[in-house]
């Protein structure tokens, strides 16, 4: 199938929140699976089915840290291995957001097997894929489509996780053309079992003034190829079954031909390979999730207490119904974006980073909350609640971790915002014009002029469903409250933003609850406005739109509050006084 619906380019929805603009013409339908899609996925999705009913046993994986070799040759004959190649090459050819369904399936039912499709094609031959010319592509896309090849992405190293510029692995230019390639890479999934390498390394390039400078550069290495090995397979908290190794490069040669891309645009490359593995970690999250509700939800109505089964009560309700809002909440924004994408919106880094933070962080809440209702079940290992905490802890750190992408979608919103300010001259003259208008005529410039439109302009979603109005309006007035704290933090703190991840963690936090709600009322919309919907079906949506929006009004306001207040400035001074005491340093014995 098509990855792409049109060659229309939408813009980054989330990207235009930091303007206090939302576009309503692309947000407004949800992104509906067309009848094919619909066909193809329930056709995917039964077969996966019928075979992780047979053939998964999670328990057994976990316990000997290994898939057998006839489930991955199993799961290779279902076309797992190749769902975004196309049929050219061998694979299934699936849009973005067939992937994202495809892949929610299969993460539902074993972590360490998502982890091992996702890093063999998520990350691993993504780059091929992306910026492959075509005889790399004829060359091993049927190989890595039908699994006869898997995959690994080598880019982290022992001193470089997040800042990935930092590698010190180096690609040396020989005089034939060759490049000899010297270094490490740390925790590397598939590592071992893999027979192509995406691997990032320096390589050193003319800077343009007599000098040198080095850049990254993306390089295909074979596992065969002389001085590549391995370390030790990890031993590992939670998804055991996939493998993770250190990977070492002692002078290995590669051709020229090897190279993938442009010479120095490896980082850009791996930057897009990780935007759409961000968006698999946001599906796969999803699946997890409902896997995990319906055993909390067994759970609870089997489970009896004090003369009742235990979804009777309260609190277990609430940790129910908070489960299934979250669930819905994720499914959306994971869904809004990989729409998007099949209609032709090119950057998505906004929204995948947002879809895996966001998702990550409430698969954990789910499985925390299941645990809890499974109580002392849960902590034994004949159950599965265990297993499942194990390998959901680490989807917060996979693929960037979510305090680096915070950072990421903080800086990279208020990046459209600062330049507009720059235009306006001196940003103090700018923020005493807005103070004070009436007297300062001359510098109220068309932005002082949009700041009071965003403040006392229209506050209505117009295509929202009508029983949904009231959380339209509160979105339109966070929006529009948010892109002006986004002037006011750009006008007051300037290049000393760029230092202050506190602050960037409030307007991420901020961004994160906008997309999530705008993405539920669409969504909700879409379903309110069909005639084949059934009055319950709708009634439970509506309740799960409430219960959302609610609550991420909360979050929003308590962000929001916390900007401009002193909560914040006691993080530093408390975490400076724990580093001095190496510890809490402090005993009731003494004070």
């Amino acid at each position: 199938m098509s990855a792409k619906t049109n060659e229309k380019e939408i813009p980054s929805i989330v990207a235009s929140l930091f303007y206090g603009e939302v576009m309503e013409d692309e947000v407004f339908p949800y992104p509906q699976f067309s009848e094919s899609q619909i066909e193809m996925a329930k056709a995917m999705v039964d077969a996966i089915d019928k075979f992780a009913q047979d053939n998964i046993d999670s328990p057994k994986f976990d316990k000997d840290s290994k898939i057998p070799k006839e489930v991955l040759d199993g799961l290779a004959g279902l076309g797992l291995c190749g769902l975004a190649v196309g049929e050219e090459h061998g694979g299934l050819g699936l849009d973005t957001t067939l992937y994202a369904r495809v892949f929610s399936q299969i993460a539902g039912y074993d972590g360490a097997v998502a982890t091992t499709l996702g890093a063999h094609q998520s990350i691993g031959y993504k780059a091929l894929l992306n910026e492959g010319n075509e005889e790399q592509k004829k060359h091993w896309l049927p190989k890595l489509a039908s699994g006869e090849v898997f995959a690994a992405f080598c880019l982290t190293e022992p001193g470089s996780g997040s800042d990935a510029y930092s590698i010190k692995t180096k690609a040396t230019k020989n005089s034939d053309g060759t490049y000899t390639i010297n270094g490490q890479k740390l925790w590397i999934t598939n590592a071992g079992m893999a027979g192509f390498y995406s691997v990032f390394a320096k390589t050193e390039h003319d800077d343009g003034k007599g000098g040198k400078v080095e850049k990254i550069s993306c390089f295909i290495v074979e596992k065969e190829r002389e001085g590549v090995s391995f370390g030790e397979k990890e031993d590992k908290m939670g998804i055991r079954a996939s493998e993770t190794r250190a990977v070492y490069f002692d002078n290995v040669k590669v051709p020229a031909s090897n190279m993938i891309g442009e010479p120095g645009k490896g980082f850009k490359i791996a930057m897009n390979v990780l935007n759409t593995g961000r968006l698999s970690l946001g599906s796969g999250s999803v699946g997890g999730m409902k896997m995990i509700l319906k055993l909390a939800t067994a759970q609870a109505k089997t489970r009896k207490q004090f003369g009742s089964t235990i979804d009777q009560f309260g609190l277990i309700q609430e940790k129910l119904a908070t489960m299934a809002a979250n669930i819905y909440a994720c499914e959306s924004m994971v869904y809004m974006t990989t729409g998007k994408i099949t209609q032709g919106m090119h950057h998505f880094e906004h929204e995948s980073a947002i879809c895996k933070v966001y998702c990550s962080e409430r698969l954990w809440d789910t499985i925390d909350k299941a645990t809890q209702i499974a109580a002392g079940n849960a902590y034994m290992k004949e159950y599965p609640y265990e297993r499942i905490m194990r390998d959901c802890r680490i989807n917060l750190i996979f693929e960037g971790t979510n305090e680096i992408l915070r950072i990421f979608t903080a800086l990279s919103g208020i990046k459209g915002p600062s330049d507009d300010l720059k235009e306006l001259g001196k940003i103090a003259d700018v923020s005493k014009a807005i103070q004070d208008p009436i007297k300062s005529v001359g510098v109220l410039t068309d932005f002082a002029k949009k700041r009071m439109s965003k403040r006392f302009g229209s506050k209505t979603l117009t295509k929202v469903h009508p029983s949904l109005e009231v959380h339209g309006n509160h979105f339109v007035s966070m929006m529009k409250d948010f892109s002006i704290a986004v002037e006011n933090t750009i006008m007051k703190f300037g290049k000393n933003i760029i230092g202050n991840e506190l602050l960037q963690m409030r307007i991420a936090n901020m961004t994160m609850e906008l997309y999530a709600q705008l993405s539920v009322l669409s969504r909700t919309t879409s379903i309110l406005n069909r005639t084949d919907v059934s009055d319950k079906d709708k009634e439970y949506v509506t309740h799960l739109t409430e219960l959302i929006c609610r609550d991420s009004r909360q979050s929003f306001t308590r962000n929001y509050k916390r900007l401009n207040s002193s909560y914040d400035k006691l993080i530093p001074k408390i975490s400076k006084a724990v580093s001095e005491r190496d510890g809490f340093g402090f005993d009731i014995i003494d004070f």
